[in-house]
């Protein structure tokens, strides 16, 4: 099996596999964590340009300023409807649309009075409204138990035609992100009836539209409402401050008894009002907006009559009074902003896409490369949840994500434990021998489409060390051993350095390239600085030697660019990574010539063509051996050097010889007892000395 088809059955199990396990059901709820989640992630990224606050819904607040003040301190709420009576009454004088209850009262206090007309007021005042249907009252069922209004209430607000479940939804993990529009109710004949929630009544009221039923789900207002589940739902929360306008009771009913009639106008005209509790303990829920933890009455209006200092700063809670789940529903409901939930499929098929994404970057990029890819996919996803949660949109966020990394995980344990392993042999059993960036395009390229045979334009490197076959003859096979072993170990640890190809090792002699397999744009510069560096590090080393009693000669080097035919050329039987052309016997030759002018590195002009820097000077214009062209050639230096007075003293006096001048050679006589350590001064001057003329130097020997 090759690799390539093995690395692919894993892709595609570890896809499948991951995929089906973020698809099970104990991790469904996950899902509804990505509702939290991109709640929170809303209010804090992408708030600022949605469109202005603007509730239909308000909501008339039992708070516990309410519960503190008089008249209502210490009196249970069954005694507040003549209160009760005058805000309700205030309300839709002021123009409310409906006046929902989301509070419920179980008894009556004219049971256990002796004042039988104590709830008059109240009573009236459903009987007021009961036929224009602008009041809703709450009941709620627990298990099979149902909570309802004192039948007084009940009877006077209109029976049930004006009596809606209060009841909420729970996913598995305790928290509500759906409302359920309808609910099945057995009348009193033991049929079996589909009912409006308070939160569909309400909008439906509102709206002046009925509901319909359709095998689509809940139709209204001439759409389809969007829910997870049938006939539910999921709440979206306006997460932004003062976004449903919250009223204290007690503020109001002393602004009712003010006469402040304009006060409940401004407020409460063409709203669909809630009247519930919102209360530090009772009656408190966890949503799908219990990340963002904002205090109950952060952003309320100004009060009628109480000052804003009197106001009860609540501290934030992860719960939410269940007066506002209700209200968020009317409002997704008349603004058409009901959440829209991918369905099942959606899911598992994103999951799958981000699933072979992480795979496919783990197997394809270096780990690291693959890990920031990772990180920005990521986020990338995650950005655009956000962006489309924006307009009630629901984009599958933690399993993707989840699918995404652990598919990554399984397929980075894959490449270390099998992939690499051979990657990692190879550099660890051929690093020694062979240059690490040859080592690592065999690794990336296994197919050996790096080494292939082509044309390149690469710099070359030779170097040989005089004295060499003599020094072999003068020492032990001991002394030798170490010597070569640190001679070869300094020079090519220096070539690695500047990421340079080793050639060949011939005895003493390096044979180096630049810009193969790997090709470098800067080959010419690298391949001058690495000579640099060998002559430094040469000198040293034979000092050194020399110092011990081990005479051997300093380290020649010949530097030339050129284009090549570079590849494999060892056969089907071994590896032989090497260059053929011209450019390298050019190299060669330069090397040798060292010999002859007595420097220790000379340099082609078509190398220093391609430098960005280069210091040196000029030695000539040679004719190898068995060529005809002219191969211009300099030694480079330090700055140090180039300004001294043996450099300046050779520069003129190479001036008047290229030129032909005639004072040529009294000018470098003068400088060579001068400076009579020099070797190019010397050089040229025993030229001129034995009739030769200019600075064309015709080489007899390689």
């Amino acid at each position: 099996m090759t690799s390539r088809i093995r690395d692919t059955i894993v892709t595609v199990v570890t896809v499948l596999i991951v995929t089906t396990l973020v698809s099970l059901p104990p991790v469904d709820h996950f899902h509804g964590l990505d509702i939290d989640v991109l709640h929170w992630l809303r209010a804090k990224f992408a708030t600022t340009d949605i469109k202005p606050v603007n509730s239909p819904t308000v909501v008339v607040a039992i708070d516990e300023i309410t519960h503190a003040s008089p008249p209502f301190k210490g009196i249970p709420k069954v005694m507040w409807t003549p209160q009760i009576a005058e805000v309700q009454a205030a309300v839709l004088k002021g123009g409310a649309k409906v006046f929902g209850w989301d509070i419920i009262l179980p008894t009556s206090a004219s049971t256990y009075l002796k004042d039988r007309r104590f709830d008059q007021a109240l009573l009236k005042g459903f009987i007021s409204e009961r036929r224009n249907g602008r009041i809703v009252l709450g009941q709620a069922q627990l298990n099979t138990q149902i909570i309802s209004p004192h039948r007084a209430f009940a009877m006077t607000a209109g029976g049930e035609a004006n009596i809606r479940n209060l009841d909420i939804s729970l996913d598995d993990d305790g928290v509500s992100r759906s409302l359920p529009l309808f609910l099945e109710m057995t009348t009193k004949s033991g049929e079996k009836v589909e009912v409006p929630g308070m939160a569909m009544e309400l909008a439906a009221r509102a709206a002046a539209e009925k509901p319909q039923l359709t095998s689509k789900g809940v139709q209204f207002m001439g759409r389809v409402v969007p829910g997870g589940r049938a006939r539910e739902l999921a709440l979206n929360f306006d997460s932004r401050i003062g976004a449903i306008p919250t009223y204290s009771f007690v503020d109001l009913y002393n602004c009712a008894r003010a006469g402040k009639s304009d006060y409940f106008k401004r407020a409460f005209a063409n709203k669909v009002v809630l009247f519930g509790l919102v209360l530090d303990i009772e009656d408190r829920k966890l949503s799908s907006n219990r990340l963002i933890n904002q205090p109950d009455f952060e952003g309320a209006p100004l009060p009628c009559i109480d000052p804003p200092s009197r106001v009860k700063k609540a501290i934030n809670r992860s719960t939410v009074p269940g007066v506002y789940l209700h209200a968020t529903a009317v409002n997704n409901l008349l603004d058409a902003a009901a959440l829209k939930l991918p369905n099942q499929l959606s899911r598992i098929a994103t999951s799958l896409l981000l699933a072979i994404l992480g795979t496919l970057l783990m197997l394809m990029l270096a780990p690291v490369n693959a890990a920031i890819s990772l990180i920005l996919f990521g986020g990338l996803w995650t950005s655009i949840a956000i962006w489309v949660f924006r307009d009630a949109t629901v984009l599958p966020l933690i399993e993707p994500l989840a699918a995404m990394i652990l598919s990554s995980v399984v397929l980075i344990s894959y490449r270390f434990i099998i992939v690499d392993k051979d990657k990692r042999y190879l550099r660890q059993e051929f690093s020694s021998y062979v240059s690490p960036n040859l080592v690592e395009a065999i690794v990336s390229n296994p197919d050996r489409s790096a080494v292939a045979a082509r044309h390149q334009e690469c710099s070359f490197i030779f170097t040989d060390l005089a004295d060499f076959t003599s020094m072999v003859e003068r020492v032990g096979p001991e002394v030798l051993h170490t010597f070569m072993n640190e001679y070869i170990d300094g020079m090519v640890g220096i070539v690695f350095k500047h990421n340079g190809t080793l050639d060949k090792v011939v005895g003493d002699a390096l044979c180096i390239f630049f810009s193969a397999p790997i090709a470098q744009a800067d080959h010419a510069q690298r391949a001058v600085d690495c000579a640099l560096e060998l002559d430094a590090w040469s000198r040293d080393y034979v000092a050194s030697m020399n110092e011990k009693g081990i005479v051997i000669g300093k380290t020649r080097i010949g530097v030339n660019s050129g284009e090549v035919v570079v590849g494999n050329f060892g056969g089907s039987t071994m590896f032989d990574y090497t260059a053929y052309g011209d450019a390298v016997n050019t190299a060669a030759r330069l090397e040798s010539i060292n010999k002859q002018l007595g420097t220790n590195i000379c340099v082609s002009s078509q190398t220093i063509e391609k430098c960005k820097v280069f210091v040196g000077r000029p030695v000539g214009r040679l004719v190898l051996k068995g060529k005809s062209e002219k191969t211009e050639a300099y030694q480079p230096l330090s700055e140090t050097e180039l300004q001294s007075p043996a450099i300046e003293a050779y520069l003129e006096a190479y001036g008047l010889k290229a030129s032909a001048d005639l004072s040529a050679e009294a000018a470098f006589a003068k400088a060579a007892a001068d400076f009579p350590t020099d070797p190019l001064i010397k050089f040229h001057y025993q030229r001129l000395r034995n009739g030769e003329t200019g600075d064309i130097i015709v080489l007899s020997e390689k």
